[in-house]
């Protein structure tokens, strides 16, 4: 028992022992090994101190990646101890414990004078304070940033709708956010209820994100000494912006897309012969190659199915056979020879698969707790992205030494921004990218939307794949649209995680091409790209190469499975990164096999680590002048959001099963029919006193099922109860009506509802934006809101090189002339290579 009564089911692999004496802060005793370099920190947030007071896990999520950085976290909380201890459950111990570690503990009842006391005089010297509380709460409470008169401090608010607009004193959790972002409506199978993310996916991604807002906030703290601010992240504009592709590709099609009524190759894994396999085929030599492994020729030839829109509106022509083939096939055996081929697939692991996995070992993903333990006694999942010269504090270290307050002082490097009249936290940086598709491209639009000016680098001969092939039809609402001219300037997909840059194109094949690109790279303050790990060595554009033109670069790596390690040269997409991760095996039915999501999840979450990713460097190189490299592999990205389901796996020995829509120890929590086409309703009971209310709504006897131990036991009769009440309702009136009991309750929208949201608009979640090809539409932008240094969206997505003369004549004084001669030889211009 620890000093709160509770078991110590979150200390399972070292002991709990007194930090220091007199006090009732507790650590791990478990050194960490410091290497320091002059004029270096050991870590990225070295020296800056974290107050936590939150009880969720989003918010705990968030510190969690502080103290994972080098911060010294110090959570509060209350006399019985934080609520994701205090049920005896194998998937809460886990959470628990995951999200927890690496903080020290203070017990403090902040709702009597004594303990708030104690808390403000903890808060005299800190730097970020995490919280979770409501407006109302934080009032009552003395703790608004109004009334703490620290104007240094920055304040970060992790709530599930945000602390401002319609939504922010209403009860919410990861279902209801699922609901309302339109994530739910796209998960599952038509015919079923939607399907919520697995686990706390949301409250995992809202906590990423306010990580990322702590650090752009300290950046500009940076810069403008003694400027602290408040940070507003909800859940659900988090989601929203993860959910951006989804969104105006629904916008542009005109329709909404059902979900698929069954599983095949072109929705996620199928069965082969020991498991299920993902085969996410997208660009045509991967289609080829996979199709003659498997026996098909007719299929690798016929040079119509090369084309990816070809294949989804003919795929009934063609699935059944390819699933047929692969059911003779074992997960190792095809993903081996698909690998070697260099095609895009995926098996889907699960978790006693991944604690065994070379790659992951290799990578030192799963530390040991002990030089020379077996990986059958590791401790967390590791490291979100690896950094070269500041890396990851391991799970459940604190390092005291590292805690003390920085003796450094800001070091003036190349485009900092400290002259910068703009008062976004990246105002005066720039980035140059290299990225394509979903990931990187989510992380530097990001970037973009925090100040940073982004040049996106394409090549004309093959365009950017989320633009879509040259000959690709454009259909929809952009049919008849006079302006709609080009289908690579109109494709949802790229648009929707573009907004902001500046596009040039550049053949980084020739040595002209590369040269200019040289040139460019003093102009960078960090460089992203997601080509295989040989590629910028072959160009001769290298991490150590460009730091020769460029001392101080940052340059962040976004693949799938990292620069280094067995499968480092494996090609992988959101699609088979879900399988392979495990996150697929935790998605889906209960009584149903692995599901990926409806769209690529995967890939925001890559792209929002590798924002929060080159923010940490920035931050470093702020403090020392040293740029890094960081190594993002989205297998491992993906991971720490389910690195509490690895966790319960070694504490109990069993694999998570698929929970769909239900809680591991709430009830009821679910998604219920309402009354018409497709309609349903998120509703869930987290006390008892939720409980009360929506059985005296529903006419239900609240004393039948008052505690949340019997309303487990007895799920499936509520769950038919609630079903029968909510199925004759309207959704929005069901909605209303609980909303106003204080039951938790949200409508499960679609994607054009999230886009005319009322709530989502006047927050600032959704907003419209003007394209010059495609007009203007509700886009989702910055999940993140900052109270001094307010994020932009400066326009919509490029046409396809149309910043390449202003960029290069701006950075480079190129004439016209200059650049003529590489458009002519096909080097840069607009649209495709025969364009002139």
């Amino acid at each position: 028992m620890d000093t709160y009564g509770r078991s110590q089911t979150s200390c399972k692999v070292t002991r709990w022992v007194p930090a220091f004496a007199g006090t009732t802060i507790w650590t791990r005793r478990n050194p960490v090994e410091r290497i320091h370099s002059p004029g270096m920190t050991a870590h990225a947030l070295e020296g800056i101190r974290v107050i936590d007071i939150s009880t969720t896990v989003a918010a705990a999520w968030c510190s969690r990646l502080l103290a994972g950085f080098g911060a010294q976290v110090t959570a509060v909380e209350p006399p019985a101890g934080h609520p994701l201890r205090s049920y005896a459950d194998p998937t809460t111990d886990a959470l628990a414990e995951y999200v927890l570690s690496g903080k020290q503990c203070l017990a403090l009842d902040t709702a009597a004078a004594p303990g708030r006391e104690q808390l403000l005089a903890h808060l005299a010297t800190a730097d970020i304070l995490v919280s979770d509380l409501s407006p109302a709460r934080l009032d009552a409470l003395g703790l608004s940033y109004a009334r703490l008169r620290q104007p240094s401090l920055v304040m970060v608010h992790v709530t599930p709708f945000g602390v401002s607009g319609v939504l922010a004193e209403a009860p919410g959790n990861d279902l209801a956010v699922a609901a309302r972002s339109g994530w739910a409506m796209i998960n599952g199978r038509h015919g079923r209820e939607p399907l919520k993310p697995s686990g706390t996916q949301s409250s995992y991604f809202a906590g990423a994100a306010a990580f990322a807002g702590s650090v752009a906030a300290l950046i500009h703290r940076d810069n403008h000494p003694g400027e602290g601010q408040e940070v507003d992240v909800g859940a659900l504009d988090a989601m929203v912006a993860a959910f951006a592709a989804a969104l105006l590709r629904a916008q542009y099609a005109g329709e909404v897309s059902k979900r698929s009524s069954e599983t095949d190759i072109t929705t996620g894994p199928v069965p082969v012969a020991d498991g299920h396999f993902a085969l996410t085929i997208s660009r045509a030599h991967f289609w080829r190659d996979a199709m003659h492994l498997l026996g098909l020729p007719d299929l690798a030839d016929d040079p119509r199915w090369e084309a990816s829109w070809y294949r989804q509106a003919h795929k009934d022509e063609y699935v059944e056979r390819v699933q047929e083939k692969m059911r003779g096939w074992t997960k190792e055996a095809l993903f081996a020879e698909l690998a070697a081929r260099r095609v895009v697939a995926g098996p889907v692991l699960e978790f006693p698969e991944l604690l065994r996995n070379e790659h992951l070992r290799e990578r030192g993903f799963w530390p040991a707790p002990s030089e020379g333990a077996p990986y059958s006694e590791v401790s967390h999942a590791g490291a979100p992205f690896k950094m070269s010269v500041t890396p990851w504090v391991a799970a459940g270290v604190v390092d005291q030494e590292a805690a003390k307050p920085s003796q450094g002082h800001p070091v003036a490097s190349q485009n900092l921004g400290l002259n910068s009249p703009s008062r976004e936290p990246l105002a005066g940086l720039r980035g140059i990218v290299l990225t394509q598709a979903w990931a990187g491209s989510f992380c530097t639009e990001l970037l973009g939307m925090l100040g940073a000016d982004i040049i996106q680098v394409e090549v004309r001969k093959r365009p950017d794949a989320w633009r879509g092939g040259y000959d690709a039809p454009i259909g929809g609402a952009l049919k008849d649209m006079p302006t709609a001219q080009h289908p690579w300037n109109t494709n949802a997909l790229y648009n929707s995680v573009n907004l902001g840059k500046r596009c040039i194109t550049l053949d980084l094949q020739t040595v002209d091409g590369i040269a200019v690109f040289r040139k460019l790279l003093p102009f960078a303050d960090f460089v992203a790209e997601n080509f295989s790990p040989r590629v910028l060595g072959n160009l001769g554009i290298s991490y150590e190469e460009m730091r020769t033109i460029r001392p101080d670069v940052i340059l962040c790596s976004l693949s799938a499975y990292g620069h280094s390690g067995p499968w480092s040269n494996v090609p992988g997409i959101g699609g088979t990164i879900e399988p392979t991760s495990g996150m697929s095996a935790l998605l889906g039915y209960e009584d149903g096999p692995p599901m990926n999501s409806g769209q690529m999840y995967p890939d925001a979450v890559a792209g929002m680590y590798g924002c929060s990713a080159i923010l940490t460097a920035i931050h470093h190189r702020n403090r020392t002048g040293e740029g890094q490299y960081i190594d993002l592999s989205m297998q491992e990205a993906n991971l720490t959001f389910v690195g509490d389901a690895a966790l319960e796996y070694l504490q109990t020995g069993k694999q998570r099963g698929r929970l769909g829509n239900r809680h591991p120890v709430f009830a009821p929590h679910g998604i219920y029919p309402c009354a018409g086409d497709d309609r349903w309703v998120a509703i869930a009971c987290e006390t008892d006193a939720q409980w009360a209310a929506l059985a005296a709504i529903i006419g239900c006897d609240p004393l039948t099922n008052a505690d949340v131990r019997l309303r487990k036991r007895n799920e499936a009769e509520i769950d038919g109860a609630v079903s029968v009440w909510t199925s004759v309702r309207e959704r929005d009136a069901i909605v209303a009506q609980l909303a106003a009991a204080a039951v938790i309750a949200a409508p499960v929208l679609d994607a054009h509802e999230v886009a005319n949201d009322p709530g989502l608009r006047a927050r600032g979640t959704i907003l419209d934006v003007t394209h010059p090809e495609t007009g203007t539409w509700p886009q989702a932008g910055l999940p993140i809101r900052f109270s001094r240094t307010p994020g932009t969206v400066k326009s919509g997505a490029p046409l396809l090189g149309e910043h390449s003369y202003e960029v290069l004549a701006e950075l480079l004084g190129m004439s016209q002339v200059e650049y003529d001669r590489l458009v002519a030889a096909g080097i840069s211009g607009m649209g495709p290579p025969d364009a002139g």
